[in-house]
């Protein structure tokens, strides 16, 4: 008899959606611990930082470029497509979602360490806003390429015979996460200004 292959798949995307969360989430737990737990020294050094990058910034002296910003949203999700495309991905798209996470949460808990309670306004100003937009984009992206990568994991390992995922309607999905995170990265580059300024006026 003819063996007939099982395929054992994610179910999309909800177990990709959250394995991503998760990740996302440790790596935020971390980045907030670290932060609280930063030395004294270090968090001179930052405040010292802090208050001259946001004195510029309340004074329109900090110019923001449109390529700066497309560059710092669109990185991980180059990162992400190209993880996808490859078996590696299983592994290296959820630790590069925990480092966005760190990150995120790590520049938060600077924030606060330097200014206080107030700092979670200007981080809201800074991080939170910006996260509203390209999250969703980023996630829903993640979530694709974790399949794709898994597929071909699985594919490697000769435990299923399942097509290719690399389909016209795969990379249209990508090219639409792409054009959506385009005009976060406009958006952002247009309310940047304004909100480096406000976030500067309510903590300087």
């Amino acid at each position: 008899m003819k063996r007939r292959d099982v395929i054992v798949d994610f179910p999309r995307p909800l177990v990709p959606l959250m394995m991503l969360s998760a990740c996302f989430l440790l790596g935020g737990i971390l980045g907030a611990a670290f932060g609280g737990l930063m030395s004294e020294a270090s968090a001179q050094e930052l405040a010292a930082y802090l208050n001259t990058y946001l004195t510029l910034a309340r004074d329109g002296g900090i110019p923001v470029e449109f390529w700066g910003v497309a560059w710092e949203q669109f990185r991980l999700l180059l990162a992400v497509i190209l993880l996808g495309l490859t078996a590696l991905g299983v592994v290296g798209i959820p630790v590069l979602f925990g480092v966005r996470g760190f990150l995120f949460a790590f520049s938060v808990a600077g924030l606060c360490r330097v200014f206080g309670t107030a700092g979670l306004v200007p981080g809201l100003f800074l991080f939170g806003l910006p996260a509203f937009l390209w999250a969703p984009v980023l996630f829903l992206a993640g979530a694709q390429c974790v399949n794709s990568a898994w597929v071909l994991l699985r594919r490697l390992r000769l435990e299923s015979r399942e097509p290719l995922p690399f389909t016209s309607a795969y990379w249209g999905r990508l090219g639409l996460c792409g054009a959506a995170l385009m005009v976060c990265v406009m958006l952002e580059y247009l309310a940047a200004p304004v909100l480096l300024a406000a976030a500067a006026k309510l903590v300087l």
